[in-house]
């Protein structure tokens, strides 16, 4: 049945079709005796009188130029645009009419040919006059209308033919040699040639005369409603009892006996692609799809529609194995039947092999029965005891045959006895399906349990764990490099002797692949339950990229003329004139691989639907949605007649995703989708692999919530860098004086415990050294005394650093003058300070505070004891940053004693616990400078 077929149990508004033509992006447009339909493939969208219709009955569909479908009608002239139908009131003289066609000359006028009301033209100017009324032809009932080359309007009508040439409007009479018949649709080839299909069949107007076809031509009918031009020379018609094909010479017609699924074809059309559209009378749409497939069933000559199984005999005959019907014999032009009647077994036919003595063993439900001389016998059970053969194969090299079972596993027969080869002699399944030999002459059975190896008596197993997709192999196949192919209930695999490679048909996992085989040009082919695949393994195994690997698969299903998408394990035969037997379910299909062509013409993409939380978008870009607007669901569809099903989709959410995405779905959802800018993308390859030359692409923003834009986020972020400022400094404070309270609490009783009792010490010194003592006793006394006051001394300067009461830069300088008045009492040498532009309140830190001191005092030490200055500089600044200290003396430099010693190391030490730079010089006097940083 080389026709698949639309109507409305598809989704058409009405089986009845009028008119069809292809837009510029790809959709088929098809006018029903019910509303105006758009095909993409898969859906229809449809188009009534309460969408804008003047009338449900479309007669008539033409795409301007300018992108408008012009659409004629049973009331009158619409036209399309932007999904939406307009009826101006210019178009008012035409509303009760029949608009039977619609043209577009080369200048842009658009022409309305009606049934009784004449020959109309819509002028780019916007008149709107009646052409044929203008030249005495008021009810003119015209039904076509073309423009030739050199400008002149063809009008076919149904009086016969008139032409226009802007000067004049003129019938042509049967003196002229064209016939005067109606005229149902007029189209004028690359030649130029003017073609008429006519109440009384084709007519052409040529270079060399007038030309006409009708029954005595081959036409199947003379009244022929419509004509397309093909490929070539051909051409389409559509007539009275079906549809023809004229290849320049000869005529082949199609009917309902070889498919059509009705009597009567109103309309022709090829798209772009090459495919040809024939609308009907009550059949809807039918896809001539070639002859790719001959397909039988019970419908034409079959006993049985379940065909397990294929043998061609030494003569070139096809047997073929039903499962209930028993056998056929085809002989190319008919099926002759065997059956129990004629001395088979049984009629449930597994398997046929044709044994080295052209004897034709039959597997079947019940056992064994061989086909010679025209007669059939049963080898009996006291012989072979096993039932259900699924496969037969002939060793001709030992005359054995290896019989595989459903149900007792593998048996040897040497036509007197047997060996069984079971569970129990190392088969993991007694189900085995197939059965083939190596070069090497290993034995391989493709089993339930896995692919078993039988090798000088000893099982191999291939199973899942080994790298099979599935347990359940069901056929072997050698190809001619001698890798090994499984097939399995979960695709194919591949086994070159080391390596188990495992292969999905497509990318749908529940394919369950029943056999492969090789044709005549070494292509790979699987048959499956969702039809039979082309695979290119090559492509399969070096693709780099999904899209690639999908690719290497090219599905022929029902789509294409298969009899049926469920092929059967065991049904398949690759025959000596290289076409291939397919049986299946539902009949069998005779295969015709060398008519296969490659359609390169690309798929149209185009956007259905999009939605964005609900609401439809129109506008592909510059979109802007707000943060809670994150539910995006978009539907699309690939623009190709030849396989609709097998269109495969590329997208990718640029912003979102990195990587494209691959899927035969026709919509995506993206749910929750964050802040952000994306730009969604898609593309299509038809089935054979071809690309779409453009994309389809939707750009939007979604806009981040209040609380996340930018200035937002800044407030927020300036305020909590306040409340952190705020709060580190409250807490910083509110330690500082805790801290300071402690250590006012520290250096009290530090000065009231410890130097009140060190007092105490030095002055019970001094009374006992006052009483009779021994001179001994009295020296160490003294010591005593001496090491506690020099321990309150030190003690003194311990509570004046840690007291947070002398914490200002004017506590350090009242120190430093009390310390200089109490070690040079004589008042020489004569001190002078500089403490000019000090903030006395600022206050240092309590190491700065405490090192300076000391490093100020081991200089004015280090001056007492050994230099014989009259005059010392002291300088110390600090502006709550940066500090500095200078000793200066104008002593001389001869005593180098003041160049080192421990009072020395300890100016420098401390300068290097506060992080602060010193310089000690001895030239023109002892200098201690100190400075740093807080």
């Amino acid at each position: 049945m080389p026709f698949r077929t639309y109507s409305i149990e598809n989704g058409l508004s009405e089986s009845v079709i009028h008119s069809m033509i292809q837009d510029e992006k790809g959709f088929i447009w098809l006018g029903t005796g019910f509303g105006l339909n758009r095909f993409d493939g898969i859906e229809f969208k449809k188009w009534y009188e309460e969408d804008g219709l003047p009338n449900n009955r479309v007669n008539a569909l033409k795409q301007a130029e300018d992108g408008k479908i012009w659409i004629g009608t049973d009331a009158g002239l619409a036209y399309l645009e932007n999904d939406s139908i307009h009826t101006p009131d210019i178009f008012e003289p035409v509303i009760e009419s029949v608009v039977l066609s619609v043209y577009e000359d080369r200048e842009g006028a658009v022409w309305v040919a009606t049934e009784g009301n004449g020959l109309w033209k819509y002028e780019n100017s916007g008149r709107f006059v009646n052409i044929s009324h203008d030249h005495g032809y008021r009810n003119l009932m015209a039904r076509s209308v073309v423009e030739d080359d050199d400008g002149v309007i063809w009008v076919g009508t149904a009086a016969g033919l008139f032409s226009y040439n802007e000067s004049a409007f003129r019938k042509h009479s049967g003196s002229e040699g064209i016939p005067e018949v109606p005229i149902n649709e007029m189209k004028i080839n690359e030649s130029g040639e003017l073609w008429m299909a006519t109440d009384s069949g084709l007519i052409a107007v040529t270079d060399e005369g007038i030309e006409r076809y009708n029954k005595e031509s081959g036409l199947n009918d003379c009244r022929i409603y419509s004509l397309s031009f093909a490929s070539g020379n051909g051409m389409w018609v559509g007539s009275e009892s079906g549809a023809s094909y004229f290849d320049g010479n000869s005529f082949d017609n199609y009917t309902s006996d070889n498919g059509l699924n009705a009597v009567i074809v109103y309309e022709t059309m090829i798209d772009r692609e090459g495919n040809v559209w024939l609308g009907t009378l009550g059949g809807g749409a039918n896809i001539f799809l070639g002859k790719l497939f001959q397909n039988f069933s019970v419908d034409t000559g079959l006993a049985n529609n379940v065909i397990v199984g294929f043998e061609e005999d030494y003569l070139g005959n096809v047997w073929v194995a039903t499962y209930g019907g028993g056998i056929h014999k085809y002989d190319g032009s008919e099926f002759e039947h065997y059956n129990q009647t004629d001395g088979l077994i049984d009629d449930k036919v597994y398997v046929i092999t044709e044994d080295s003595q052209n004897r034709l063993w039959i597997g079947t439900r019940s056992g064994i029965s061989l086909f010679e001389d025209g007669k059939f016998r049963t080898i009996p059970d006291s012989v072979f005891p096993f039932k259900s053969v699924r496969d037969i194969y002939e060793d001709e090299e030992t005359g054995d045959f290896w019989i595989a079972t459903y149900n007792s596993g593998v048996i040897r027969f040497d036509g007197d006895s047997y060996e069984q080869f079971n569970t129990s002699s190392g088969l993991l399944s007694n189900t085995v399906m197939n059965i083939k030999k190596d070069e090497s002459g290993r034995m391989i059975f493709a089993t339930y349990g896995g692919a078993a190896i039988l090798d000088n008596g000893i099982f191999e197993h291939i199973t899942i764990a080994d790298g099979l997709p599935n347990n359940g192999v069901i056929h072997v196949y050698i190809d001619d490099e001698g890798v090994y192919w499984f097939s399995t209930f979960s695709g194919i695999a591949s086994y070159d002797g080391s390596d188990i490679r495992a292969i999905s048909t497509d990318t749908q996992s529940s394919t369950i692949s029943y056999y492969i085989l090789q044709d005549a040009d070494k292509r790979y082919w699987v048959g499956t339950n969702r039809g039979i695949y082309l695979f290119k393994p090559d492509q399969f195994f070096n693709a780099e990229s999904t899209v690639e690997q999908i690719k290497s698969f090219k599905l022929f299903d029902r789509n294409q003329g298969l009899v049926a998408n469920e092929l059967n394990a065991g049904g398949s035969l690759v025959a000596s004139d290289s076409t291939i037997w397919l049986g299946s379910v539902e009949g069998l299909s005779h295969f015709f691989p060398e008519k296969i062509d490659t359609n390169r013409t690309p798929p149209g993409i185009e956007f259905e639907e999009i939605l964005m939380s609900g609401q439809s978008q129109t506008n592909y870009s510059d979109n802007v949605f707000t943060h809670d607007e994150n539910f995006l669901q978009i539907s699309y569809t690939g623009l190709s007649f030849q396989s609709p099903n097998q269109i495969l989709y590329e997208y990718r959410l640029a912003g979102l995703e990195e990587e494209w995405q691959t899927t035969r779905n026709r919509t995506v959802r993206y749910t929750s989708l964050p802040p952000g800018d994306y730009r969604f993308r898609i593309r299509a390859y038809n089935a054979d692999g071809i690309r779409s030359t453009e994309e389809a692409r939707f750009a939007f923003v979604i806009n981040h919530p209040v609380w996340q834009q930018w200035w937002f986020l800044a407030l927020i972020g300036l305020a909590v860098i306040g409340l952190i400022i705020f709060y580190y400094r409250h807490f910083r404070a509110k330690k500082q004086i805790d801290i300071e309270r402690m250590r006012v609490q520290i250096a009290s009783d530090l000065h009231d415990d410890v130097g009140s009792s060190l007092t105490e010490l030095a002055l019970q010194t001094d009374f006992l050294q006052a009483g009779e003592v021994s001179d001994e006793l009295r020296d160490t006394l003294k010591q005593l005394g001496d090491q506690s006051r020099k321990i309150v001394t030190s003690l003194d300067d311990i509570v004046w650093s840690i007291d947070a009461r002398n914490d200002t830069a004017g506590d350090m300088t009242d120190r430093m003058q009390d310390y200089v008045n109490q070690v040079f009492r004589s008042g020489t040498p004569e001190v002078h300070y500089h403490f000019d532009n000090l903030e006395m309140d600022d206050r240092l830190p309590v190491n700065i505070k405490e090192n300076i001191y000391l490093i100020f005092k081991e200089a004015v030490n280090n001056i007492a004891k050994h230099s014989d200055a009259d005059r010392v500089d002291i300088t110390f600044a600090y502006d709550g940053k940066d500090f500095k200290l200078k000793v200066v003396d104008n002593g001389s430099t001869s005593n180098g004693s003041r160049k080192s010693g421990q009072g020395l190391r300890n100016i420098k030490l401390r300068s290097e616990r506060i992080g602060a730079d010193v310089e000690i010089r001895n030239g023109d006097g002892f200098t201690v400078e100190v400075e740093g940083n807080v």
